[in-house]
């Protein structure tokens, strides 16, 4: 700062003799290089660009976020290490994504529980509906689970850059849902390819309509589904909760997620600037999560405010519905739910509650 200012004011002592004038442009021009050498620049060839899709919003808080933690990577490799970020669907939904993730057109990418489970089926069993009661228990079993979930993702070719979230997602339909009864003969919206839900589904006596998410709005507004779920942003975002009335207050699951990243584009780090992305890419991962833990607060209170209706089970209806669970998950191949991982996050919850 000092340099710039002695330099500005040279060049206001009047009009230069040649011999200053001279070293006048001389100094500007190292001046000028050492700052530019000095600041992490985007116009800088990075030795390694990491091409990362995200479903956030292009001009989300999360999509910030996402920003933020490019910048900081970019400052603490010195140039080396950078994101090249893809917003929103502009590469597809999640399964779009993960086959440019098979074939390399891109590099990293975040995604749901729901999809990573497919890729890795431990992460399944944090998305049991009614497993957990509040994100207290949320953090403490991730917290203890996650170097087996991150062994299991190496097993598949992948590192795991960060957890993030969904959030507690609710049942939301057009007319009040109180008891399993209510669910029958009523058009359930489910993804296609949700195993866990529709053995639950199953057990319910409840026929659900497949449908992707993109395309639930549309079928809510035509009335070919009369009851959905997902996570309050989620529903706000996407306009879901418009064509809604009322919103259970029991949470039906949490749906978590995370970044991961090619082990192949990885391993091509050094080992310093590996540790570098992780620790930048932890502590980014950790604020989208108490970014989306605001949003979703923020837009349940919105929905309220336009008329959305707060409904709760009837006493003793939340116990049928573990039992319904209960009963699935004998049902349901260990190949999908592993039995062994299931198992030690239920002993990890119950020694949380218990302590």
């Amino acid at each position: 700062m000092n340099t710039l200012y002695s330099c500005l004011e040279l060049a206001s002592h009047g009009k230069p003799t040649k011999r200053r004038g001279k070293y006048l442009g001389v100094n500007l021009v190292l001046l000028l290089l050492l700052l530019l050498g000095s600041l992490p620049s985007e116009a800088a060839e990075l030795q390694h660009e990491i091409k990362l899709a995200t479903l956030a919003p292009e001009n989300s808080s999360l999509m910030k976020i996402f920003r933020e933690m490019d910048t900081e990577l970019r400052k603490e490799t010195e140039g080396r290490v950078g994101f090249k970020l893809f917003s929103g669907f502009v590469l597809g939904d999640e399964r779009d994504v993960f086959r440019k993730l098979r074939i390399s057109l891109i590099h990293a990418a975040t995604f749901t529980s729901t999809f990573l489970a497919e890729i890795n089926p431990d992460i399944r069993t944090l998305q049991l509906p009614f497993l957990f009661n509040n994100y207290q228990e949320v953090d403490h079993v991730l917290n203890k689970m996650v170097k087996d979930f991150n062994q299991s993702f190496s097993k598949q070719g992948f590192q795991v850059l960060g957890w993030s979230e969904v959030g507690f997602i609710n049942i939301m339909t057009t007319v009040p849902i109180t008891k399993v009864e209510d669910l029958r003969g009523k058009k359930v919206w489910t993804k296609g390819n949700s195993p866990m839900a529709n053995f639950v589904f199953n057990k319910a006596q409840i026929s659900p309509v497949a449908i992707g998410a993109p395309d639930v709005l549309v079928a809510m507004q035509t009335n070919l589904v009369e009851v959905v779920y997902n996570s309050p942003y989620y529903a706000l975002v996407t306009q879901w909760y418009t064509r809604v009335k009322y919103i259970n207050d029991t949470p039906l699951a949490y749906i978590g997620g995370a970044l991961i990243i090619d082990n192949k584009v990885f391993s091509r780090l050094s080992p310093q600037d590996q540790e570098t992305t992780k620790r930048v890419c932890l502590k980014y991962m950790r604020l989208l999560t108490d970014r989306t833990r605001k949003d979703n607060e923020e837009a349940l209170a919105l929905m309220l405010k336009r008329g959305v209706k707060i409904v709760p089970l009837a006493p003793g209806e939340l116990e049928r519905f573990k039992q319904l669970l209960n009963e699935a998950i004998n049902e349901v191949d260990p190949q999908v739910l592993p039995r062994d991982t299931l198992m030690k996050v239920r002993a990890t919850l119950e020694a949380y509650r218990s302590g």
